[in-house]
């Protein structure tokens, strides 16, 4: 038990799972040692596989002997003999296949049993319940589509009209393409619109456009719902829909009439009314959502409990339109969803071949001079795999990837890779803070200003400056793999402080945070109104009795609110530097990804393509080749059943 226990806290288990795994192998008191140590070891496989994002996981047959044996070699490392693996699987299967865990291990759906087993599969009966009823809420989606159905010729009437008022930016129109006009017209077709597109293909015009469509097939504006699975997402959601819907040209009343409606994303938390207190959601079949169109960004990041509970909030008749990039990250607890959604090439998966649409126009990449193209190309190259992806040339014979020496040889335009190892970031972190976080007198001078708060509010003077303070510190950011080690978010950040606090004359371990610098929300405050990975900086605000506090301040719609510092404190650190999972539903000018010494675990494919895709303008990959190289040939791979659940409620 002990060799389990340092084995399951090395695999990020708590120590106290061993113990939970061993009281529900108690439950079975007939069973031989061999077989109890079996069961608890395929109860904490069980976990690590939930823990990793699997809905399921193969424990017998041809299926399970990789993944089996990665898991098995790190439970058993210690404290097993050399044969642990093998003879532990084979105890696994022997166990499952012959029903004599039956007190914990069911093997039919309507067991009330804490783990499942259809062969070859274990699954947890909580996770299970969500995916089957998931997958029934889905289904019903494809199949009855919506109560009232889009008459064609209005659709076509409708189409034509948003076409022909397109959104004007800097003076050029945006052109709906062929391909998005298709993905529009589908989300009034059915009950189920699917989107998955990587960056540049035009997923928040697609937004906008069905948006203006629906208006015109006669949806109030206030029954469309917008929502995003963070607050980040959801901010940015918000800042791109508002500022497209004020550049449509020749407005009309209908468009008018949705600029006025102001509609505000929202997480899908605060959307369906969760309430920490009670663990519960306000919203749910029997008191079901208003909205009749309802259009989720970043897919890619709904686990299957939250989407489980987004789709029984959904009231019969309302479209549902989930838009992302299938290539990303997945989410970080159970599930692939999005993924599970969105069929490959040549599947036929039904209705949902047809109700999933895949964007392969990018826009950004039609200009050659498109600041972003190498940014664009890399990352296209990282996800098909490109193992010479720093050897790899455009059309042009130029590199996707500019090799630099040195820290000095930066340029911070398009993709650029230097070596360094964790002992020789000091070099590097000095060259970012001075380009791109300390900005010049003028940043100065509104880090030194002196902010008035007036019940709640700041003047436009000071909401101005604020906005230009706000734009310079989120332009750039570090992108970490993990939190820990040397080239961790947390150490990062930590060095990148005492530079500031070196700036700011005072010492570093004496003041944790000095003025100016960026902060990030760990964790939802709902009493305040901010959530998970919310952006804010640390500034001195006088208030209306005269005092003056050091404060958090944050966005909030078109003005900013301040809180006391120390009242936020054990909800925010330092924000220079995030990992790439805290990054997601978020966009920079400038990234830099920096790499840990050796691979780990979580650093894959899509990791390093998630990170590369937050950049507009300049991506700087920090670390060793073969480590880069390592995470572009290693995928994510999760287990799940929703697609096959699906398919099976589309049968039945």
């Amino acid at each position: 038990m002990r060799a389990l226990e340092v084995s399951a806290s090395e695999l990020n288990l708590a120590p106290e799972s061993v113990h939970l795994a061993a009281e529900l192998a108690a439950l079975e008191p007939a069973l031989k040692d061999d077989d109890r140590i079996a069961l608890i070891v395929l109860i904490l496989v069980s976990l690590v596989a939930l823990q990793d994002g699997s809905t399921r996981f193969p424990v017998v047959g041809p299926l399970s002997r990789a993944p089996m044996r990665s898991v098995l070699g790190s439970l058993c490392a210690k404290g097993f003999g050399d044969e642990a693996v093998a003879t532990i699987a084979a105890s696994i299967e022997g166990l499952v296949q012959s029903d004599r865990a039956s007190a914990v291990v069911g093997r039919r759906e309507d067991e009330y049993k804490p783990l499942l087993y259809f062969a070859p599969y274990i699954v947890h009966h909580r996770i299970y319940h969500y995916e089957c009823e998931l997958a029934i809420r889905l289904a019903a989606l494809l199949t009855t589509g919506t109560q009232e159905q889009a008459d064609p010729e209005n659709l076509s009437r409708a189409l034509r009209d948003v076409i022909a008022r397109p959104v004007i930016v800097q003076g050029k129109q945006i052109v709906m393409s062929d391909e998005q006009c298709n993905v529009v017209a589908a989300s009034a077709r059915t009950g189920l619109t699917v989107v998955s597109g990587g960056p540049g293909t035009g997923k928040t015009s697609i937004i906008v456009a069905i948006m203006r469509l629906m208006v015109r097939l006669g949806v109030d504006p206030s029954q469309i719902a917008l929502a995003a699975p963070t607050g980040k997402a959801a901010y940015r959601m918000r800042e791109c829909i508002g500022e497209s819907l004020t550049r449509i040209e020749r407005l009309d009343s209908v468009d008018q009439a949705l600029v006025d409606a102001h509609l505000e994303p929202a997480t899908i938390h605060r959307m369906l009314g969760y309430s920490p207190e009670s663990g519960r959601f306000r919203h749910h079949r029997n008191n079901p959502l208003s909205a009749k169109v309802l259009i989720v960004d970043e897919g890619s990041m709904l686990d299957v409990t939250l989407m489980e509970r987004l789709t029984n909030a959904i009231q019969p008749g309302a479209r549902l339109i989930v838009l992302g990039d299938a290539d990303q990250l997945p989410s970080v607890a159970a599930g692939s969803v999005f993924r599970d959604l969105v069929p490959s090439a040549g599947d036929d998966a039904g209705p949902l071949t047809t109700a999933s649409i895949r964007l392969e126009v990018n826009h950004r990449m039609q200009s050659e001079r498109s600041a972003g193209r190498s940014i664009l190309l890399a990352a296209r190259s990282i996800n098909d795999g490109d193992a010479k992806l720093l050897n790899s040339i455009d059309e042009s014979n130029t590199a996707i990837v500019a090799r630099r020496s040195s820290p000095d040889e930066l340029t911070f335009a398009g993709v650029e890779f230097i070596t360094a190892a964790s002992r020789e970031l000091g070099s590097f972190l000095d060259r970012w803070y001075a380009d791109r976080v300390r900005g010049g007198p003028e940043i100065a001078e509104l880090v030194a200003h002196e902010y008035v708060e007036r019940d709640g509010r700041f003047d436009d003077a000071d909401c101005e400056r604020l906005r230009h303070l706000f734009t310079h510190a989120g332009k750039s950011r570090i992108l970490c793999v993990t939190r820990v080690f040397e080239t961790g978010a947390e150490r990062i950040n930590a060095r990148l402080h005492s530079r500031a606090a070196e700036s700011a004359g005072v010492a570093a371990e004496r003041a944790p945070f000095v003025v100016g610098e960026p902060l990030i929300v760990l964790r939802n405050d709902y009493e305040r109104g901010l959530f998970n990975g919310d952006n804010g900086i640390r500034l001195w605000v006088r208030r209306r009795d005269g005092s003056q506090v050091p404060t958090a301040i944050f966005p909030r719609g078109d003005n900013f609110v301040a809180f006391r510092f120390e009242a936020l404190r054990e909800f925010v650190e330092l924000g220079y530097a995030m990992t790439v999972h805290k990054a997601q539903g978020s966009e920079f000018d400038s990234i830099a990804i920096v790499l840990p010494e050796k691979p780990v675990a979580v650093l894959t494919r899509e990791l390093i393509y998630t990170a590369v895709s937050r950049s507009r303008t300049s991506v700087v990959i920090v670390g060793d080749e073969s480590t880069l190289n390592h995470a572009i040939a290693s995928r994510v791979e999760r287990f799940s059943g929703l697609a096959d659940r699906i398919k099976l409620a589309l049968a039945g």
